[in-house]
């Protein structure tokens, strides 16, 4: 499963800008992270928005959203 990191202090800014007014939580200064799905018929799918009140509480949506029925199905693979 490929894997897409926008980088919004270069030149992908633009590619993520367009992803997060298409599909995320958009405002001028948006909180990143933004994370998105794209589903295997083309659906991309906002999954988590980070936390304005700090990484800790972003590393927390993130292992939230791991848990989460969503990925239940997911198989990792290692190598």
């Amino acid at each position: 499963m490929p894997v897409h990191l926008y980088d919004i202090d270069s030149d992908d800014e633009a590619r993520a800008d367009e992803l997060v007014k298409k599909y995320g939580d958009w405002t001028p200064d948006y909180v990143i992270p933004q994370v998105f799905v794209e589903l295997d018929d083309g659906e991309i799918k906002h999954v988590l928005t980070g936390r304005r009140e700090g990484l800790a509480f972003t590393k927390r949506a993130v292992e939230d959203l791991l848990k989460s029925s969503f990925f239940k199905d997911v198989e990792t693979t290692s190598g």
